[in-house]
């Protein structure tokens, strides 16, 4: 996605002239220029604005935030030069689930300090999901225990939640969202990674976690009053438990309010008729709530 200065500026906290003094004194982003002067960032800039925060915010001064972000985005960087490429984050994902398999932590998070110039997405995409997928193949090939399958997805959560949290509570004005699992569904690394895609689109995430009853995020969603409810769904469930759960949520919803379901354990509705303001989406990289 492309962001404008002011969006970029309520999404990082990061006043307007100071990401001008940043850009003109130590080259840190670089936006795109329009004919008309203005800038676009790219979820890359705000990434690495993200980073050279936190970084100041633990005391380094600017020059030296600009300093160690360069130099945490070398070990990803082919031989050529050339920006993080597929090869390089391959890489980094085998050595990172050798060492996870090996129950080693600070290996792990090693390894991890390599990806802090890879955008949020990036790194779910092409590092987090992949390894879960490979994770789960050598579980059903009897390859991995449950041990280990209970340790890697633990620190996979630890990695979303921390993205979750850098990335803050969005724009100020922006859509209001609850994110929340179907209810009785404990997998919650789809709706981690969700989270955090919407709070990079500026949404005021508040983040309700797996397994919330039907009742009780109706009442919630009385209380609150949110723009988006949604819902992440990866164990198969009857058709009829979509309707029946959506209709408890949309009783206490005001009109305004949107109830999206997504994810891989959606069934084939047919002709199933959902509640009027509930709708089904199969990959929730293509939901715009702006």
């Amino acid at each position: 996605m492309r962001y404008r200065m002011k969006t970029v500026s309520e999404l990082t906290g990061i006043p307007r002239n100071t990401l001008v003094a940043w850009e003109r004194r130590y080259g840190v982003p670089e936006p795109e220029r329009l004919a008309n002067g203005y800038r676009l960032y790219t979820d890359d800039d705000v990434g690495v604005l993200i980073r050279l925060r936190d970084a100041i915010a633990k005391g380094l001064s600017i020059s030296e935030a600009v300093e160690l972000v360069k130099e945490q985005a070398e070990p990803t960087r082919p031989a050529n030069g050339a920006g993080a490429g597929d090869a390089g984050l391959a890489s980094v994902r085998r050595e990172l689930l050798d060492a996870l398999l090996d129950f080693d932590r600070p290996r792990a998070e090693r390894l991890v300090e390599r990806l802090l110039n890879v955008p949020f997405l990036g790194a779910i995409d092409e590092i987090y999901f992949p390894l879960l997928r490979e994770l789960g193949d050598r579980w059903e090939a009897g390859e991995a225990s449950v041990a280990q399958e209970h340790f890697i997805t633990a620190f996979v959560r630890d990695q979303l939640v921390a993205m979750l949290l850098r990335v803050g509570a969005g724009r100020p004005l922006g859509p209001r969202v609850a994110c929340v699992t179907f209810p009785g569904e404990k997998h919650e690394l789809a709706l981690l990674a969700l989270a955090v895609h919407l709070s990079l689109q500026g949404c005021r995430v508040t983040y309700l976690g797996a397994d919330l009853p039907a009742k009780e995020l109706g009442r919630f969603v009385e209380q609150t009053k949110p723009d988006w409810v949604c819902v992440s769904i990866i164990l198969s469930v009857e058709p009829s438990a979509i309707v029946e759960f959506s209709r408890a949520v949309v009783k206490f919803a005001p009109r305004e309010t949107r109830v999206v379901i997504g994810g891989a354990g959606l069934p084939e509705m047919g002709k199933t008729k959902l509640p009027p303001r509930v709708e089904l989406v199969a990959d929730w990289r293509h939901l715009d709530v702006s």
